[in-house]
C-alpha cells in the first residue's frame, strides 16, 4: 500500500456556518470526518481554522482530541443592529454581541507555505474566496480534493476551479451524520 502524505486544511468557520444554517437538518460528526480524511483521502495532517471567541475553546478542545491541528484566528466583535418592524416599530430582534473571524488568508497562507510538504491536499469550504487557490493547486497537481459542506451553497466559482475533483458533504450524509443519543431510559422497554 503505496505511503501518503495528505493535507486537509478546513475552513472551520465555512463549515460551522454551514451547519448551522437553516437549510440542513443533519449534524456532522467531527470523528468521522476526521476519519475519512485519513482512510480515505490519505490525510496525515488536517488544519482546521477557527476563529477564537469565548465559546470556541470546548470546540477547540473536541477538535483536538479528534487529532485536528486547530488554527486560532483573532476575532472581532461587533454588535449587529436592532431591528425594528416598519410599520408598527415593535422590535422584531435585538441587538446582540457577535464575533467574526476571517480565516480565509490565514488558511490560504498556511497552504502556501506547506506546499513543498504534502503530496496532495483537501479543501473544505464552498467559500468562493479560495478559487484561486484551488486554481493553482489543480494546476500543480496537487489538489486531491475540494470537499464543499453542501451541494446547494457552494460557489459556482469554486466547482468550476475544482473541476471533477469536488464532492459534496451532503452526498456523504450517511458516513458523516453525528448520530444522536437514544432518548428512551431502560425502564421504557
Amino acid at each position: 500500500m503505496p505511503r501518503y502524505n495528505n493535507y486537509a486544511y478546513i475552513d472551520g468557520v465555512n463549515l460551522h456556518l454551514t451547519f448551522q444554517s437553516k437549510d440542513l437538518d443533519w449534524e456532522i460528526d467531527y470523528q468521522k470526518l476526521f476519519d475519512l480524511l485519513r482512510y480515505k483521502h490519505g490525510i496525515v495532517v488536517a488544519h482546521y481554522f477557527l476563529g477564537k471567541t469565548p465559546k470556541t475553546q470546548p470546540i477547540h478542545d473536541n477538535l483536538v482530541s479528534y487529532g485536528y491541528n486547530v488554527k486560532l484566528k483573532e476575532s472581532s466583535k461587533f454588535n449587529t443592529d436592532k431591528m425594528v418592524c416598519s410599520n408598527c416599530g415593535a422590535i422584531v430582534e435585538e441587538s446582540e454581541e457577535r464575533y467574526k473571524a476571517d480565516v480565509d488568508s490565514f488558511l490560504t497562507m498556511q497552504v502556501i507555505s506547506d506546499m513543498d510538504s504534502f503530496n496532495k491536499a483537501v479543501i473544505i469550504t464552498s467559500d468562493g474566496d479560495y478559487d484561486e487557490l484551488v486554481k493553482r493547486l489543480y494546476r500543480q497537481n496537487k489538489l486531491k480534493l475540494l470537499f464543499a459542506p453542501c451541494k446547494t451553497g457552494c460557489s459556482t466559482l469554486l466547482k468550476k476551479a475544482a473541476k471533477e475533483k469536488i464532492a459534496f458533504m451532503d452526498e456523504y450524509r450517511d458516513g458523516l451524520e453525528k448520530v444522536q443519543e437514544s432518548s428512551y431510559r431502560n425502564s421504557d422497554l
